[in-house]
């Protein structure tokens, strides 16, 4: 018996432990299948977004494949520096009639190695290559200039997203608030302590509530659209990034943000770059006044036979043989129909263009400089503002559903002040957007790349 009892209970353990084991376990899976299922997706920063666009923004990649095309034209302006050096082969064959020892007939195979150098062309070649360098570098501040622009097309659509999910969360309490009064309205309409026309009143309250959910989801679907196009790559799903639209920014003096972008601006750099290659587009273009100097050389490997003699006085054969030949060349234009001058009166006038529209960039430098303070200026001064309107305007709120609540004011109260602080909320959101954008906008106009 106590065997059988023993058995028993060792049984009952081992059923136990097996069910404490099977429960774990499918606690294990649970916990680890709802993490996966429900975790919260990392959030992106503005960091983030950037570093995708710079990857992946087709702009950028075009500015690119146009240095390395720059850097295509710098080695053909490089070419006459290194001899030219030609082969060919062919057969030829050539009838002479008459002469003194009759007619003659040539047939030969040759083939030739010929080597071109140029040896002094008065700075031509130099000032051609010079021009293809600064363009180059001309074409690399354009990239950095795309680069600027497409971090601020990323940063204006990262604050926009931010923007239209705060108006989300404005419609959402919006939404609450309204079924609120919803519900009260109609306690006391069942109550007979007020008319029908205030549950009315708050249906279309309800109503309106909803429709600005509406449009707010429906605008951060459109911005979260647009962040994926800043950032060049396709829409896949929605954005959870990082709220910033709050965060305080450093803000620079109006002379160090001038200094800084004369200093780094891409399009003062181009300028610069555009204007010394035009210089030495002329002297290049003069140069083609004075002469140029080179030397020529050239072997031939022949294989044939040349007759001469044809007729009844007989013929003469002889073996085509092997030659080269070698020369220093000087070649002087002296009259091209007026190409060379037109050239350089071309080139000239590129350059004046160019030197006034350097001149040009730094008074546009200096406006957008002047707006982006302003605009600065304009937004942080509705933030102050509109932090003490919210919080006004939610007091207006309590205090009117507190009289409309105790029965001794009207609901028409309520609906005013509901919506002086609907608007407040999206003044205050907009006043946040406002500044965050003219503060990237300062600094693509100073020339920094992130901030």
């Amino acid at each position: 018996m106590k065997g059988s009892a023993s058995h028993r209970n060792d049984l009952m353990m081992m059923k136990i432990t097996i069910q404490w084991l099977f429960s774990g376990l499918l606690a294990i899976l649970f916990f680890g299948v709802s993490s996966t299922l429900f975790a919260e997706p990392n959030k992106l920063t503005l960091q983030n977004c950037i570093e995708t666009a710079l990857k992946n923004q087709p702009a950028i990649r075009s500015a690119r494949e146009n240095v390395n095309a720059g850097e295509g034209r710098v080695a053909q302006a490089a070419s006459p520096y290194l001899p030219q050096i030609r082969a060919s082969t062919g057969y030829s064959e050539s009838h002479s009639l008459g002469g003194a020892f009759g007619d003659s007939i040539t047939k030969s195979y040759t083939t030739s190695l010929s080597v071109d150098q140029t040896l002094y062309d008065f700075g031509r070649t130099g000032n051609a290559l010079d021009a293809a360098r600064l363009g180059t570098r001309s074409l690399e501040f354009d990239e950095q200039r795309v680069v600027r622009e497409t971090v601020l097309n990323v940063k204006q659509a990262y604050y926009a997203l931010l923007a239209a999910k705060q108006l989300v969360l404005v419609a959402q309490k919006t939404i609450e608030q309204a079924e609120s009064h919803f519900r009260q309205a109609e306690a006391f309409f069942q109550s007979g302590s007020k008319p029908r026309y205030d549950v009315t009143r708050t249906e279309v309250e309800v109503n309106n509530a909803k429709l600005g959910m509406i449009n707010a989801s429906n605008t951060v679907r459109l911005r979260t659209i647009g962040l994926y196009n800043a950032m060049g790559i396709d829409p896949e799903r929605d954005i959870d990034i990082e709220d910033i639209l709050s965060s305080p920014i450093a803000i620079p003096t109006m002379e160090q943000a001038l200094a800084e972008s004369v200093k780094n601006r891409p399009e003062m750099l181009k300028a610069e770059a555009d204007i010394q290659a035009a210089q030495a587009r002329v002297k290049a273009a003069e140069s083609n006044y004075l002469p140029t100097l080179s030397a020529n050389g050239a072997y031939n490997w022949a294989h044939g036979t040349s007759e001469m003699g044809l007729g009844p006085f007989g013929t003469q054969k002889g073996d085509i043989q092997n030659s080269w030949n070698a020369g220093i060349l000087l070649s002087l234009p002296l009259f091209e129909g007026g190409l060379t001058k037109g050239r350089v009166s071309e080139t000239r006038a590129n350059l004046h263009s160019l030197e006034a529209q350097g001149r040009s960039y730094r008074q546009l430098i200096l406006i957008e400089l002047n707006q982006a303070y302003a605009d600065i200026e304009s937004a942080a001064a509705r933030i102050s503002v509109m932090e003490l309107s919210v919080k006004k305007a939610q007091e207006s709120l309590e205090l009117a559903q507190g009289r409309y609540e105790a029965g001794v004011g009207p609901y028409i109260e309520v609906t005013d002040a509901q919506v002086a602080s609907v608007n407040a909320e999206i003044d205050r959101v907009q006043a946040l957007y406002d500044y965050q954008l003219a503060a990237a906008r300062l600094f693509k106009a100073m020339g920094r790349v992130e901030q």
